[in-house]
Formats: structure tokens, C-alpha cells, sequence
């Protein structure tokens, strides 16, 4: 490879990566549904040491995104009410202030839509994307979900009911996180099935779901 095609290479790549790292540029005060939604000592690791995502994983989210676009700018006129830009709630409890920001796939009658891209679609939702679609019916004042899968075999949706219980419970994770990141103090892991792919999930950072990842759960 020449030097001239290498740079030309290096810079796509970085336009890619540049492209999903904007979880990374947010105050301790602003958190991301998605930020919230999984364990928040990985999202604390991901903010604290501004770490890109990775090639593959920059190409997954922006696969997802040109998807989404591409089906947004097909549907018919009228049938979503999704915005420009994102939405925000702020929360106030023992832990402070927070803005939780985040931005649905869809928005029509009482549904809020999530769209997932994948080479197939799994037996039952995992938790982290019922929790986002929960994040989601709170910021737009909905009372009901689908999480939709796109697949090369084609749809599969799950619904989900508003869940009071469950949004209380995020906010207060957002309040967790955010003081965390103001303190520089690491929060409780939250072990799980997703140790296995976490890049924290080390002997150092993380004991506990290096230890999950070791025993093969």
C-alpha cells in the first residue's frame, strides 16, 4: 500500500469512528439514554478515558444509522413525528441534576419505534434495549414501545408497556452516573451477560466482570 492510499484509508476510517464518538464529547451532567440504559461503569470508562469505538463497532452503529435514514426518508408523510435533534429530560434527586438526552428511530400515535439492525433477531429482548425503549416513551410522553429488528430474513417486533417502575429506576441510574463522572468515582458494575464483549471487563478495571467473563457464563 502506498503512503498516498494509506492516508487516503486512515482518513475514511477516522470520518467513521468521528462519526458515533459523540457520546464521549458530553458534560458529567448530560447522559445518554444509551448511556444509561447499559451498565454505567462501562459508560463511565467510556467517558473518563475518551475512548473511540473501535472499527467494527463504528461500522455496526453507522450500518444501523444509514438504515434508519434510508427508511425514514420512505415513510409515508405524516406517519412519524420524530424531529430534528434529540430530546431531553432533566432529573433531580440525592445525586444532583441531570439531562438525560436520546433520540427515537420513530415516533407515531402512542408508539415510540426503535429500529435494530442485525443478522438475526433474538428469542426475547435483552434488557438493555427494553430499557431504552422505556428511556424513550419518557422523553417523548409516550405509553407504549416497539423495539423492531431488521433482519435479512426480514421484521420482528417486541412491544413494550410503559413501565413507571422501571423509568424511576433510570432516572436514578443517570444520577448515578453523572455524580460519578463529577467525582471521578467509579460506579458499581452491573454483571451480566454483556461482560462478555465489554473491553472493561478486565482484571484491573473491572474484577467483577472479568470474573463473569472467566467462568463462562
Amino acid at each position: 500500500m502506498s503512503e498516498e492510499i494509506r492516508r487516503i484509508m486512515a482518513a475514511i476510517e477516522k470520518a467513521i469512528i468521528l462519526e458515533v464518538s459523540e457520546l464521549t464529547r458530553a458534560p458529567p451532567n448530560v447522559v445518554w439514554v444509551t448511556e444509561v440504559s447499559r451498565c454505567i461503569r462501562q459508560s463511565f470508562y467510556s467517558r473518563i478515558f475518551i475512548r473511540s469505538p473501535d472499527f467494527g463497532a463504528a461500522y455496526t452503529i453507522l450500518r444501523g444509522r444509514l438504515l434508519h435514514e434510508v427508511i425514514l426518508k420512505n415513510m409515508p408523510i405524516g406517519v412519524t413525528e420524530v424531529e430534528e435533534g434529540t430530546r431531553s429530560i432533566t432529573v433531580e434527586g440525592a445525586g444532583g441534576r441531570v439531562e438525560i438526552r436520546g433520540r427515537a428511530d420513530m415516533v407515531i400515535g402512542d408508539y415510540v419505534v426503535d429500529l435494530k439492525t442485525s443478522e438475526r433477531a433474538p428469542e426475547r429482548l435483552p434488557e438493555e434495549y427494553r430499557d431504552q425503549v422505556q428511556l424513550y416513551m419518557e422523553l417523548y410522553g409516550k405509553s407504549k414501545g416497539l423495539v423492531v429488528y431488521i433482519t435479512r430474513d426480514g421484521l420482528k417486533y417486541f412491544y413494550e408497556e410503559r413501565d413507571e417502575g422501571r423509568i424511576s429506576k433510570l432516572k436514578e441510574k443517570a444520577l448515578k452516573l453523572s455524580r460519578a463522572l463529577r467525582e471521578n468515582r467509579l460506579p458499581e458494575a452491573e454483571v451480566g451477560v454483556w461482560c462478555r464483549w465489554c473491553v472493561w471487563s478486565t482484571q484491573e478495571l473491572c474484577p467483577e466482570g472479568y470474573s463473569y467473563k472467566s467462568v463462562g457464563r
